[in-house]
């Protein structure tokens, strides 16, 4: 009986390279057909338009507003998320406190409580990254409770039996046996950031990527909509991308409950 043989990284590559070649050359042949609609542009036409953003210089300061929203509100929520998540796993009294609220409040669209928090706040960078906040505080605060109640028992029987502290013990035994499914948490929270920094910008008056999608569209500069969109996709995938090497240094040695 013959085994199968695990793909090398490169032919890994390979495959996936030619699939996507593939996908964008029939989309390419799709795009120059008779009686196409104007907003069906191909990758080679969406490609020149990125280009153009970026030598024209349009772009770059809605995308640095963009980020700027974005990264603080996951930093926000993410960091609330996973300081309270951690102490849940530990502590029922903690676990008591939240589970109730943060289960009523994690039903909410986080986008529906936008126009609410604008009565406040006006549409402002403040009201946008407050809703980002909230967004990414429950992915970070649900894996880091998950991750800490995970924790192998013997790991916490040990450091009681060596009289480690509880501070002690939340520092180096309970933070790292966690940080799996912590990591997990953020990366989730950074795609939902990512998410609603373009639902917050579409709605009311700003100065961002979603702005410029939403404003391309409804003067019909197609290729800026899709210029505008592909930047959004490069900016959300190299932050992933690097929240991802962080993870891996983090948890060398250890099974991350999520790949890719």
């Amino acid at each position: 009986m013959k085994r199968n043989l695990p793909i090398a990284p490169a032919s890994r590559w390979g495959i996936t390279l030619g699939f996507v070649a593939v996908l964008l050359g029939l989309w390419e042949l799709a795009s120059h057909g008779a009686g196409r609609p104007e907003y069906f542009l191909g990758p080679v036409a969406i490609a020149n338009a990125v280009l153009h953003s970026l030598s024209t210089g349009n772009v770059w300061l809605p995308a640095v507003n963009s980020l700027y929203r974005a990264y603080a509100g996951f930093l926000i929520g993410g960091f609330a998320g996973v300081v309270l998540g951690l102490l849940s796993g530990v502590s029922r009294t903690v676990r008591d406190l939240f589970d109730v609220p943060q289960a009523f409040v994690h039903a909410i669209p986080k986008i529906a409580l936008f126009p609410a928090v604008a009565v406040w706040l006006g549409f402002s960078d403040a009201s946008r990254i407050l809703v980002i906040a909230l967004s990414c505080f429950f992915p970070a605060y649900l894996n880091a409770t998950s991750g800490a109640l995970g924790i192998n028992p013997r790991y916490l029987w040990l450091s009681r039996n060596n009289e480690v502290g509880r501070f002690s013990t939340f520092v180096q035994v309970v933070v790292p046996a966690s940080l799996p499914r912590t990591m997990v948490g953020l990366r989730i929270s950074l795609m939902v950031a990512f998410i609603l920094m373009v639902a917050t910008e579409v709605i009311g008056s700003s100065d961002g990527l979603g702005t410029m999608v939403m404003t391309a569209y409804q003067d019909g500069n197609y290729s800026q909509m899709y210029a505008a969109i592909c930047l959004i996709a490069l900016a959300g995938y190299f932050s992933n991308q690097a929240v991802q090497k962080i993870a891996a240094r983090l948890c060398r040695g250890q099974t991350m409950a999520l790949g890719g």
